[in-house]
């Protein structure tokens, strides 16, 4: 959930402030103080929205508020404080008793940022503008480089897995032949006993026991 607003903003005044509600405005906050800006609207008498008052005071009515163009010491302390807190207008500020931090963001996006280009720096890390380029071609070409390392290992993942797959396929092959042969070997053994036994049964078959018997035992009988 967001912040709720401060009003309803209906039957509110919009646009330029008068010099009327200026000074109902600073009377009221030099006379009663700031305790909330939701309520000051209503208890100064103005129409307007909590927000629109609690701006106009801080960047325009305030007595201690630093008024005119910012001195050459001024933009120098700027850009130190910008080159270690960034765009932190706010903390920024606070080191300029004063000075408001819209005020000084938009004199550093209007003036201080164009001087630092004609110098040759960069706005954003304050270096020379040839070396930030030179650091980012030099993180472009290592991001090239470890893009080609990777492609290289993924070749090489590839073609290791591939020899597997072809050694796999060629094992798989061997075996299957191995296979066969016994299996054509055991074919063969079982057609030697099969031609040996009818061999055998033919062999016998066309012997006569009977007669051959007798003839030995008549051999016999005359000895």
């Amino acid at each position: 959930m967001g912040r709720q607003p401060c009003c309803d903003k209906v039957g509110l005044k919009r646009g330029p402030w008068t010099i009327e509600e200026d000074h109902k405005l600073t009377n009221f906050i030099l006379n009663n103080g700031i305790q909330c800006w939701r309520m000051v609207p209503k208890l100064a008498g103005l129409l307007r929205c909590g927000k629109s008052c609690r701006l106009r005071w801080i960047n325009y009515l305030r007595p201690d508020l630093k008024r005119g163009g910012f001195t050459k010491m001024e933009d120098n302390q700027i850009i130190q404080l910008h080159s270690r807190l960034g765009n932190r207008w706010s903390k920024i500020a606070s080191h300029f008793p004063g000075r408001t931090d819209n005020e000084i963001k938009n004199h550093w996006n209007t003036r201080i940022k164009k001087k630092l280009k004609v110098l040759g720096l960069d706005p954003v890390t304050h270096n020379p503008i040839q070396q930030t380029e030179k650091d980012v071609s030099g993180e472009e070409e290592e991001e090239t480089i470890q893009e080609s390392v990777s492609l290289k290992e993924q070749e090489e993942s590839l073609e290791v897995k591939s020899e597997d797959r072809d050694q796999a396929k060629s094992d798989l092959v061997q075996e299957r032949d191995q296979k066969l042969e016994q299996d054509e070997f055991k074919i063969l053994d079982e057609t030697d006993e099969t031609d040996l036994l009818k061999s055998y049964e033919m062999l016998c078959g066309s012997l006569d026991v009977g007669s051959w018997i007798n003839q030995e035992n008549q051999h016999i009988y005359f000895l």
